[in-house]
């Protein structure tokens, strides 16, 4: 890569990192292997204490270093966001690793289509017993015409799995700094509701690090934060789409889906908050009946919803006391 195409990238890959050493050499290899395509490289160091800032900047003018206070990753995704002068932006976490070839396929995908945002499937690279990491399991999501209503609900990628277009990330806006956990998750919902256009590639573009039972993963760490996050995020495009009359049917059932996930997440570790997620679902629908499992189904039309969650919850309890055996997952 010559200095003059150095100076005008078409993709920008942005890479946020606090304490990376350890991962990052393996991630920068794989953004600077990427061929077919004039990238530009944005390390975003937020306030590491382990050397990964003078890890990045050992690479040169092949690796633009900026340096900031520990802020959290949005905040360093916004800085690297703005520095960024590519027509196309990579989000890529810093222990991740980008496929060979994947960059400028996700580019001539976007530049065929016209679409926003490229996706490719995903590896879930998982820590052995050893310390090795082995690929486990290749995650494949398929958008239909309902991408707001899937990715509020259950699909999702890792950044590094989506290529956008910067005039999509324009029109988005910055990362969610007040969701720690789930602004990855926000960020791709936002797209689909400031009308991007999605397009698939069928092939495995990232592997995603999966830890193990020591995963920095803050969901895995903290689940009652994850889904207080969640039902935080769904209320304020409830009342959003309540108030500019977009609430229809099937963005009704992903908010009570997302509700229903909340409120039997939060039933014995915090009422109060299952009293705000049931309030929640009577506004939505009275006589909310959820998807499963059965009993919980059976009930619900029997008693209400609410009452069916204080039976079921009751009945484990007997269950427990009594020795008998545990249900199996979906059986209440």
């Amino acid at each position: 890569m010559t200095s003059a195409t150095r100076d005008v990238p078409r993709v920008s890959i942005v890479i946020p990192a606090r304490d990376a050493v350890r991962w990052l050499p393996e991630t920068l290899a794989s953004a600077l292997a990427q061929t077919h395509v004039t990238t530009e490289i944005i390390v975003v160091d937020d306030g590491s204490t382990d050397g990964t800032a003078d890890l990045a900047a050992g690479y040169g003018d092949r690796v633009r270093v900026i340096r900031q206070p520990p802020s959290g990753v949005s905040a360093a995704r916004n800085a690297g966001t703005s520095a960024a002068r590519g027509e196309f932006i990579q989000y890529l976490d810093a222990d991740d690793v980008l496929e060979d070839g994947t960059v400028a396929a996700r580019v001539t995908l976007l530049d065929r289509t016209g679409a926003d945002v490229a996706l490719t499937d995903y590896a879930r690279w998982q820590k052995q017993a050893d310390g090795t990491f082995k690929v486990e399991r290749i995650m494949r999501h398929r958008l239909g015409d309902r991408p707001d209503v899937q990715l509020l609900t259950y699909a999702w990628w890792p950044p590094g799995a989506m290529l956008y277009r910067r005039t999509i990330v324009d029109r988005i806006g910055p990362w969610r700094a007040d969701l720690r956990i789930i602004q990855d998750a926000r960020f791709q919902l936002d797209a689909a509701l400031v009308g991007a256009r999605f397009a698939q590639i069928e092939e495995v573009g990232l592997r995603y690090r999966m830890h193990g039972a020591t995963s920095t993963s803050l969901s895995r760490r903290d689940p009652l934060a994850f889904v207080n996050e969640c039902f935080e995020s769904a209320s304020e495009l409830h009342d959003r789409w309540q108030a500019d009359g977009t609430l229809d049917e099937p963005r009704r059932d992903g908010l009570l889906r997302v509700y229903h996930y909340v409120a039997r997440s939060v039933f014995k570790a915090d009422r109060a908050r299952y009293a705000e997620v049931t309030a929640r679902i009577d506004e939505l629908a009275p006589r909310f009946v959820p998807d499963g499992p059965a009993w919980l189904r059976q009930l619900s039309r029997l008693f209400g919803y609410r009452a069916a969650e204080h039976i079921t919850h009751w009945l484990r309890q007997v269950r427990t006391v009594s020795g008998l055996p545990t249900p199996k997952p979906g059986e209440w």
